[in-house]
């Protein structure tokens, strides 16, 4: 009862500043800008009669970014939504399954009202996280021939909420961000990976909320012409766990070669405390995750 009275303590400081902030605004020039972009990646290979060896592959993956900021004297608000998702394909037999590669879903929206020094605002933070599709774990049969098996993952299973009130230090290229009130929420609304306690959700249940405080940074910058370098990390820590420390960092590097071909690589580290990794031995523990991803993108700015 005490930790849903602090989330209500949280979300009423949070409505209440951003009414007084969009009061404020009312007698002042609002402007917004608008910005999105859209890539395809695609690599195919084929083989026939190679003495090496190999398969042949084929493997589709699109992004979409989309961003509006809503400027004014006082106050800016940043949202941002990404999608990902990315799909390959070895070997040319029929029985060869499509695998996902790639599959993120991602919202945040960042309402910042400015103090006397420019640099430094008040700030409230939404930041949801999931994925579109399910993602199996694959088994081979007596033939050797590989199988989708279990589910382990879906929409909202997991998906993430957090919820941040703080305050922000922001210049043109690096921000940080410390919110000694955050709200964390995961979900996961699967039957069976909730009655198995899957994701740090206490078996049986289809969410669990923490309260805590969080750390955001982030960088972006040009180190030379036609390359710009993106990184952006998150520490949450749990008020009754304070030791136990989360962890979800990204960072982009993109190369443009023309106005419509871009050249990516990207990293995506995440540690949490309360999920459990299923190793090759078949035993689970805590672990680093981690994935990168190298992309020759065709795409479109709007």
């Amino acid at each position: 009862m005490k930790k849903v009275t602090l989330y209500f303590i949280t979300l009423l400081f949070a409505f209440s500043l951003n009414l007084n902030a969009q009061e404020a605004d009312s007698t002042q020039q609002v402007t917004w800008k608008k910005s999105g972009s859209l890539n395809f990646s695609f690599a195919n290979v084929g083989l026939s009669n190679w003495a090496a060896g190999g398969q042949n592959s084929i493997s589709l993956g699109a992004i979409l970014d989309l961003n509006a900021v809503r400027t004014s004297e006082k106050s800016t608000w940043e949202n941002n939504l990404k999608i990902q998702y990315g799909m390959a394909r070895v070997g040319k037999s029929s029985v060869n399954l499509c695998k996902k590669t790639d599959d993120s879903f991602i919202f945040t929206s960042k309402y910042g009202y400015k103090l006397n020094n420019p640099k430094w605002n008040i700030t409230q933070i939404l930041d949801f996280r999931s994925q579109m599709t399910g993602g199996f774990v694959y088994d081979r049969d007596s033939l050797g021939v590989e199988q989708e098996g279990d589910l382990i993952s879906k929409f909202l299973a997991p998906g993430y909420l957090l919820l941040a009130t703080g305050i922000e230090y922001k210049t043109k290229n690096f921000s940080l961000n410390y919110a000694p009130l955050t709200a964390k929420f995961t979900f996961v609304t699967d039957d069976a990976l909730s009655a198995a306690g899957a994701f740090g959700v206490e078996a049986g249940k289809k969410s669990r909320s923490e309260l805590g405080s969080s750390l955001v940074s982030t960088l972006e910058f040009e180190p030379m012409e036609n390359v710009k370098f993106k990184s952006g990390v998150t520490f949450f820590a749990n008020y009754e766990t304070t030791s136990q420390i989360d962890v979800n960092w990204e960072t982009l590097l993109v190369f443009k070669v023309n106005k419509y071909l871009t050249t990516s690589f990207g990293t995506h580290l995440i540690y949490d405390h309360d999920i459990l990794i299923v190793q090759e031995d078949g035993t689970s523990k805590r672990a680093i995750q981690f994935k990168n991803v190298l992309n020759v993108n065709v795409g479109f700015v709007f």
